[in-house]
């Protein structure tokens, strides 16, 4: 699919304000790797046309039509490729007369309803991208995408009315849930409430001071991070953030006040910020698409071939195994999935299915935010960690991996809050992975995480999450710990050591018991705090204490912080000392964002070992 964007001056009289709206269009479409040509002489591409080209012209019927421009706007047409006019003010709401019967993109109402002059025209070039971008990667982004609004009736129901209504009317194709409007009268709340957080491409989470109190809430919150939803955090009156046991990232991504929901100008900039971070949350999720298809290619070889690159749709083709007689090939279509899937999407898969009139065994939608498999019709929502590991044990042997033990250690950098759900992903992958795999899950008490940890394992392990989670932590903080000692004997294997005369002493203390013992098998540390003194820097002492007790290290860069120098700094050494595994596989440790990946060269890496 190629871009081609007619040159204002080109085609206008006045093309000022147009060629500002271009210059944030193509700064957008650079963001996201998304190419794009500028037609200066229209006779150059007349011969690439194709039916999924797209067009975008400015209105200016003032300015005589080059003859060459008629003939690719004609061609276009006759291709059914798609046009779209953009009207930069109300003078050329009218397109020209070739395309007349398209709806033009109308910059000035765009404004208009925001109550926004003209100094505003990179946000109208960043709004109407978006649609560019629903168009060319449908299962990347979605325009019309359910969010999902998180909020305490008892002090967020004014404010989170007034954003809903303001978005109705800046966003009219964004479709937002919030429980005192979106449930019907006579239907059962929860039930609702859970099937559109289900459904949901993003979750935005309203922060007030009472938030924290309401069990409703933390359940959203849980929901939300456990399926990879992207959540964007508002927070609102400095709403205390240590109340909350479930966090997306270290900070909130926007604080407002309530006053400044109370002036309507202010109100419209508010939700332009609230939907330009939540679309950057979406499309940053959304590249995993990118890693899945590398690791099925390296997982499946030339088993795998690429049947529609835009729909992103893949076709599986493996000789079945462990049957005496000759039987056909497991036969098996894949669809990626960087939003959440509809309905719609399972049923336009269907049909495109059956047009191939071709026999297979199942159809997979493969996404990062659903938890529970889901099948209709031969067609299966799953996650493509998931769907990794199940490929991965029917092509090799599982091996048991009973009583040995896999360290977790984590905890966010100072990075971008937007960036810093990144880590929180990681933890999630790996942690789901190494449990799967029957390892046992270990991990330091960072109160970040403890939550996220109990409740993974209570979803893998209902009814003995325990016996596959071990958790350490020092009594320094027993006047601080967040749940009783009976909670954590229910949910882990629950393991306190001895407080001495320093934190530092006492961490040290916790650490060596944590790390230094012949059930662990492996260590893997991401993010942390860069301190002024190395010294002070929790995850260099962890690889010492792993290292001096000849345990394979394995340090995920890509997440920042402390972990990223430290990637680093291994890596310009060669890897010297940290594990005998291959060079490759440490710098992908280092460098890639494709943790479903990561995890498996990890369980095979120590698959081997045994």
């Amino acid at each position: 699919m190629s871009i081609y964007i007619i040159n204002p001056s080109f085609i206008m009289k006045n093309h000022s304000k147009a060629h500002c709206f271009v210059k944030e269009l193509k700064e957008q479409f650079d963001k996201y790797d998304i190419s794009y040509s500028m037609v200066n002489n229209a006779a150059k591409y007349l011969s690439k046309i194709e039916n999924d080209s797209i067009i975008i012209i400015f209105n200016d019927e003032s300015v005589s039509t080059d003859e060459n421009l008629k003939k690719l706007l004609y061609l276009a047409k006759n291709k059914k490729a798609t046009i779209y006019p953009i009207a930069m003010d109300k003078e050329t709401r009218k397109p020209l007369e070739i395309i007349a019967d398209k709806q033009s993109y109308d910059v000035w109402e765009q404004l208009r309803c925001r109550d926004l002059s003209d100094d505003y025209l990179p946000l109208a070039a960043r709004c109407f991208a978006r649609k560019v971008i629903a168009n060319i990667m449908p299962t990347m982004y979605s325009e019309s995408g359910l969010i999902f609004i998180s909020h305490r009736r008892l002090d967020g129901e004014e404010i989170t009315a007034q954003l809903c209504d303001t978005l109705s009317v800046q966003f009219k194709a964004c479709e937002t849930f919030r429980d005192v409007t979106s449930v019907k009268v006579g239907e059962e709340a929860q039930s609702e409430i859970d099937k559109a957080m289900s459904e949901s491409d993003a979750f935005i989470f309203i922060h007030t001071p009472e938030s924290a109190d309401s069990k409703w809430i933390q359940k959203e919150l849980r929901y939300a991070i456990l399926r990879n939803i992207p959540v964007l955090w508002v927070q609102i009156e400095n709403a205390d953030i240590h109340k909350l046991k479930f966090v997306p990232s270290e900070k909130p991504h926007l604080s407002y006040s309530l006053d400044e929901f109370k002036d309507i100008k202010r109100l419209t900039e508010i939700t332009d910020e609230i939907m330009e971070r939540t679309f950057d949350l979406i499309m940053t999720k959304s590249n995993v698409v990118f890693d899945c298809h590398n690791a099925l290619e390296e997982m499946f070889e030339d088993k795998i071939k690429c049947i529609d690159s835009e729909k992103m749709i893949f076709n599986i083709d493996v000789k079945r195994k462990g049957y005496r007689y000759p039987q056909r090939d497991i036969n098996q279509y894949v669809q990626l999935f960087g939003r959440t899937p509809t309905l719609s999407d399972k049923e336009n898969l269907k049909k495109y299915l059956n047009r191939m009139n071709d026999h297979y065994d199942s159809s997979v939608i493969l996404t990062d935010k659903v938890f529970t498999k889901e099948e209709s019709d031969k067609i299966i929502i799953e996650t493509y960690e998931d769907f990794m590991f199940h490929w991965g044990n029917y092509l090799q042997k599982p091996v048991s991996n009973r009583n040995s033990e896999i360290i977790i250690s984590g905890a966010f950098s100072d990075g971008e809050e937007i960036y810093k759900q990144t880590l929180t992903d990681a933890l999630v992958i790996f942690a789901k992975s190494i449990l799967k795999s029957g390892y046992i899950l270990t991990f330091g008490s960072h109160p970040t995480f403890q939550e996220l940890f109990f409740e993974i394992s209570k979803l893998i392990y209902p009814e003995n999450c325990k016996e596959h989670l071990k958790m350490y932590i020092s009594k320094w903080f027993e006047d601080k710990y967040l749940y009783s000692k009976e909670y954590y004997n229910e949910s882990t294997t629950f393991n306190e050591t001895e407080k001495n005369n320093s934190l530092s002493k006492s961490l040290t203390t916790m650490r060596k018991h944590m790390i230094q013992r012949k059930e662990v098998s492996a260590l893997i540390c991401m993010g942390g705090k860069i301190k002024k003194n190395k010294a002070d820097e929790g995850i260099r002492e962890e690889i010492a204490l792993a290292i001096e007790n000849g345990i394979p290290v394995f340090v995920v860069g890509s997440v920042g912080g402390c972990s990223s120098i430290v990637a680093s700094e291994y890596k310009a050494n060669g890897w010297q000392g940290l594990n005998d595994a291959p060079l490759v596989m440490n710098n992908e440790f280092a460098e890639s964002l494709d943790y479903v990946m990561l995890s498996k060269q990890l369980l095979d890496y120590l698959s081997e070992k045994q």
